[in-house]
């Protein structure tokens, strides 16, 4: 039985504690560090944790654990992930992966350093809806994917960066590019891969305690001619997120739905239902997966560290979505194309370029921790 320590007991703990309750026999809970020493006594209770315990350093509880989830803010990423690799800990890391490539390259170099796996966060690759459409995306048999558009729009009302971390480009790292819409910029990416450019711009259109971006627009271009549209918001109402792929002869829809077009000698368009239909019936006779969201990403992971199957969100997954994010603020804040890959040369490979960013506001308003922790989850919206 694999022993686990949770280091950082915010928000997203909870789902972590519950993945690793889920796998059974497989795994344990040891240990939560948090600075806020009540906060981990508190999830301690909640889950009826009785036989771990409560730490302020998670350096004091390292030697216990055999695998570690990191669930602090993305600015104590690098440590906490760095730390328990050395200490020959499998790493479950939430994303965002950290807020810079070099960071991410100490990590991915910690990890092989001492053999051990490295996992990010992302889900949404566990959700059986998402994950056979990409697969039908992938497969071929609706031809090349020509065009894909990502609308990751979330709502969060001015409260939301009142949380003293948050807002900061130092601290967070990043608005709703890097913090909201990297569930989506990881599909896109799983779906298409890394592209070869990109276009984009941002602002800040209603978060007034926040330096940072509530929305941007990006344009990519990939290698073999297609493009994507990425649209990242935090002032949309509803959430209506959809991922579309405008396949050859289908456009393909998260959460599912099929379109299909023939042309009339006119070149106009009437609806092909037969492909509609195939391309349904396809959708519907795909298998589903058994844990969704983290519970699905903590059993693979443990199963990993098993050797009982492959890593299904890899270190370099986490990386490339950090890659095209920096893409998205190089552009946003240049005014020009970015070509990927980003180099080591560049001043956007460190966070060095965040003292120069743009602050579309001041921070006027810090509290240490919200009372209530509940946050938008995936469940049901897909």
């Amino acid at each position: 039985m694999l022993k686990v320590m949770i280091i950082g007991c915010g928000g997203i703990a909870p789902a972590h504690i519950e993945g690793y309750l889920h796998a059974g026999e497989d795994a344990t809970i040891v240990c939560l560090a948090d600075q806020n020493l009540q906060r981990a006594k508190d999830l301690m209770e909640r889950y009826g944790l009785t036989e771990a315990r409560a730490i302020e350093d998670y350096h004091d509880g390292l030697a216990d654990a055999d695998v570690v989830s990191v669930c602090t803010p993305p600015g104590l990423h690098r440590d906490a992930a760095v730390a328990a690799l050395e200490h020959g800990c499998h790493v479950l890391l939430e994303k965002p992966m950290a807020p810079s490539l070099a960071e991410c390259d100490e990590i991915i170099a910690a990890a092989e350093r001492h053999g051990k796996l490295l996992s990010v966060v992302v889900q949404s690759r566990f959700i059986t809806g998402i994950r056979n459409v990409l697969d039908m995306v992938r497969g071929g048999a609706y031809g090349k994917n020509l065009y894909a558009r990502v609308h990751s729009v979330w709502y969060r009302g001015e409260s939301y960066y009142d949380l003293g971390w948050r807002g900061r480009w130092e601290v967070e790292g990043g608005g709703c590019t890097q913090n909201h819409s990297i569930h989506h910029i990881d599909l896109l990416l799983w779906a298409k891969g890394m592209p070869a450019s990109i276009r984009a711009m941002m602002t800040n259109l209603n978060h007034h305690n926040s330096e940072e971006e509530d929305f941007s627009s990006s344009v990519l271009r990939y290698p073999d001619g297609s493009v994507a549209e990425l649209t990242s918001s935090l002032i949309s109402h509803g959430e209506a997120q959809t991922l579309i792929f405008q396949m050859e002869r289908a456009g393909l829809r998260i959460p599912f739905q099929a379109f299909a077009s023939k042309p009339r000698d006119n070149g106009f368009p009437e609806p092909d239902e037969a492909t509609v239909a195939e391309a349904t019936a396809d959708f519907e006779s795909r298998p589903k997966l058994a844990l969704e969201n983290h519970d699905g990403q903590v059993q693979n992971f443990l199963r990993a560290v098993q050797g009982k199957e492959a890593l299904l969100a890899t270190a370099q997954d986490g990386r490339n979505c950090i890659e095209l994010i920096t893409g998205v603020y190089a552009s946003s804040i240049t005014g020009q194309e970015v070509v990927f890959p980003i180099g080591k040369d560049s001043e956007y490979y460190t966070g060095a370029w965040r003292a120069k960013a743009p602050h579309f506001f001041e921070k006027s308003k810090d509290v240490a921790a919200f009372s209530d922790t509940t946050i938008t989850s995936f469940k049901n919206k897909f």
